[in-house]
């Protein structure tokens, strides 16, 4: 897997995480897993923040196997509570089944899908239909960024940003801000029962760093995708830079949450 993201990044962002997930996908998910005890894996698990969440509202005894490139980043991947159990493994999810040899309850990831191509989604229905596994990914950019107050130039940075989403990040071509959509028509077409529900990061002035962060990742990405803009983008970000330290603005980003139930109840 060839994108990585930084520790500083992970925790700068999982508060907006938390705060956007839709909670509305937690009852039907708990209803079909019951009160045994489950294994869940979470692809892409980074420092744990999907762990961190979802532990306090899973039934109460949890088998969690983690699976990240970086095994430094799944170290800071502490269960929030007693009753559960914690495995990490060093694995790249572009290379083959990430769920191969092993007996899931409930597949999970975050801020993930965006980054992946419609056939590697394929193989992991495939893969979570043969074993029954419910599923639930969460956090998938759709393509929607607003500022507010408007500013010229916010409408070409989204275009861009979007474009570059779709470059290959490793697992072919990415489906970038169609992930949400196609995801859920994937799992539908292996027979899954599926949840698709928006989960924005709306970002007021006290998240001044996280918007900062996401605007130079941003900036970054449109001038690779139109070099030949590059002063147009400076001067936008600029722009941008000084609303931000002022407090004068809010941003929201789109994602969409995603609940997959397999076919037969258990």
């Amino acid at each position: 897997m060839s994108t990585r993201f930084s520790d500083d990044w992970l925790h700068l962002r999982e508060r907006a995480d938390h705060e956007a997930r839709a909670a509305a996908l937690l009852p039907p998910l708990t209803d079909w897993l019951g009160e045994r005890r489950i294994h869940v894996a979470d692809l892409g698990a980074g420092t744990g923040a999907n762990l961190r969440y979802l532990a306090r509202v899973l039934p109460a005894i949890q088998d969690w196997t983690l699976l990240d490139q970086d095994r430094t980043l799944m170290v800071e991947a502490v269960p929030p509570r007693s009753g559960i159990s914690v495995q990490r493994r060093g694995v790249d999810l572009t290379q083959g089944d990430p769920l191969a040899a092993s007996s899931v309850d409930l597949v999970t990831a975050s801020a993930l899908l965006d980054l992946v191509s419609r056939a590697w989604l394929d193989a992991l229905a495939r893969s979570c239909l043969q074993q029954r596994s419910a599923v639930l990914l969460a956090l998938s950019y759709d393509g929607t960024i607003r500022w507010e107050p408007r500013a010229a130039g916010d409408e070409l940075v989204n275009t861009l940003v979007n474009s570059h989403q779709r470059r290959d990040k490793g697992f072919g071509p990415a489906l970038g801000p169609d992930s949400g959509p196609t995801a859920e028509s994937v799992f539908r077409d292996h027979g899954f029962h599926t949840w698709l529900s928006p989960s924005p990061w709306r970002l007021g002035p006290e998240k001044a760093a996280l918007q900062q962060a996401l605007l130079e990742g941003w900036v970054n990405a449109a001038v690779e995708q139109a070099p030949d803009r590059r002063q147009e983008l400076h001067r936008w970000a600029t722009h941008r830079r000084q609303e931000i330290t002022t407090g004068r603005v809010s941003l929201q980003v789109g994602h969409l949450d995603l609940l997959a139930l397999p076919p037969e109840s258990r």
